[in-house]
């Protein structure tokens, strides 16, 4: 008899610790849920986004407050269903919720798994600044003066620290830099095919979000580009196409058909190329003084020429020329047009080998066509260092040497940078700006914060 009992006590103890095990294990879950932001930003932005998870009894409930002076203000509640194993919220925080100022505050946010009683629950805390007043920005200078294909510069100051900012072309963005203590400057590109009506702005957006804008037209000089009609003898194809052919063994088809894909498709991906090594810049202006032309080099084709191609005396295809063509005697060393550092050493499609050097702020220069390069990539350049020599690579109808300049990857005319009262009236003149006793700027416009960058509707782009 009493073994019997012995037993059945055991066997409820068993019972008892296997309905505990299972409770501990299973329903009374140890694992917490896991908060993480999505920025590390010291500010309150315009969407506060976050991420919970939990894998196991998943998410019952997720809470957001901000505190602020002792008071704690509810800014989402939600609840989920059994098995929500990961949650990505994105809340709206600007205009500030009613009852938020600028000023320090606290991020709090909790959550709730669907374990055993009542779930376990995890906060995160964070403190931040509340900073809705946007910068002010003083541009400097009265009027601005661009050409058509031309660069232009503007200079500026912030009455606090900018996370971007620089000049809107259309829909164009050329960042700006930091250059000194409140000090901002920004080269900007007025391309060839600009419409009438261009717009122009300068902008600028805080840490925390707040942007402001502030629109300018400058006085814009027409220019006339001059028209080719380009000749695309047998022979030419002859010479040209075998250069590209035992390079890539794909290209197949007839001479001309062969021609048309480089012109046409090469051509945009060589440009897109170009766009892609402007991207990463020297922010300090590394130039100066007048850049240095080919010596001796008489110019062969000018910037934006509109080139129409014949063969056998009919029209094939019409590209635009996006630089200067200068031509010397044959295999002349090329120096660099001004000091900077190389961003590209290498073949470049129908460019054939070049150098592209960054000097600075966005504003690059390249070389084409050379018969052998003699620099390398991320070597420091002083103005007049041999770079290579000229030549016939790519697609080159004779040796002469390819000459570009970009800004942030927009071709502008080479033929500004070459001229001595061009440089001081437009460049020179707007950094000796800071200088002068500073005033504010009209027309500024808050906005609501935005993302910026390097945006440019799509075209046909033609050299």
């Amino acid at each position: 008899m009493k073994r019997v009992l012995w037993v059945a006590i055991i066997g409820l103890i068993v019972i008892i610790l296997g309905v505990g095990l299972y409770i501990g294990l299973v329903k009374f879950e140890w694992e917490k849920p896991v908060i993480k932001l999505a920025s590390d930003s010291r500010y309150i932005t315009q969407n506060l986004s976050f991420r919970v998870e939990d894998r196991k009894s998943g998410i019952a409930e997720i809470k957001l407050e901000i505190v602020q002076e002792g008071r704690a203000l509810s800014i989402l509640s939600e609840k989920f269903v059994k098995g929500t194993a990961a949650v990505e919220k994105s809340v709206p925080m600007l205009p500030l919720p009613k009852g938020l100022k600028d000023g320090d505050a606290q991020i709090r946010i909790t959550a709730w798994d669907h374990s055993w009683n009542h779930g376990n629950q995890v906060s995160l805390e964070k403190p931040v600044v509340i900073d809705t007043k946007p910068p002010q920005l003083n541009v400097l200078g009265a009027q601005h003066y661009i050409n058509l294909g031309g660069a232009g510069l503007v200079t500026y100051r912030a009455s606090k620290g900018l996370a971007k900012s620089g000049v809107q072309v259309g829909e164009l963005f050329f960042p700006g830099f930091l250059i000194g203590k409140d000090r901002y400057l920004a080269y900007f590109a007025l391309p060839y095919d600009s419409q009438r009506g261009t717009s122009f702005a300068v902008t600028g957006e805080d840490h925390p979000g707040n942007r402001v804008k502030i629109s300018f037209r400058p006085i814009i000089k027409a220019k006339g580009f001059k028209k080719d009609q380009i000749q695309i003898s047998d022979g030419f194809l002859k010479n040209v196409i075998p250069y590209f052919t035992e390079r890539d063994a794909n290209l197949k088809g007839s001479p001309v058909e062969i021609f048309l894909y480089l012109n046409q498709k090469q051509r945009e991906i060589d440009h897109q190329q170009v766009k892609k090594i402007c991207q990463e810049t020297t922010p300090q202006p590394l130039w100066s003084g007048t850049f240095l032309r080919f010596p001796n080099a008489k110019p062969m084709a000018s910037f934006a020429q509109d080139r129409t191609y014949l063969h056998n005396g009919k029209e094939i295809d019409r590209q635009t020329h996006l630089g200067v063509d200068l031509a010397s005697l044959g295999q002349s060393p090329v120096p660099a047009a001004n000091t900077g550092r190389v961003a590209f050493a290498g073949p470049l499609g129908i460019y054939g080998n070049t150098v592209v050097i960054d000097h600075g702020s966005g504003l690059f220069s390249m070389y084409s066509h050379l018969s052998r390069i003699e620099t390398e990539a991320k070597k420091e350049i002083k103005r007049g260092d041999i770079l290579g020599h000229s030549g016939t690579t790519g697609m080159a109808g004779g040796d002469h040497l390819h000459y570009s300049m970009m800004i942030h990857g927009v071709f502008v005319n080479p033929i500004e940078w070459w001229d001595e009262h061009w440089i001081r009236d437009n460049l020179e003149l707007k950094m000796k700006l800071f200088d002068a006793p500073a005033h504010p700027s009209p027309q500024a416009q808050e906005v609501q914060p935005q993302k910026t960058g390097q945006k440019q509707t799509k075209k046909t782009s033609k050299r």
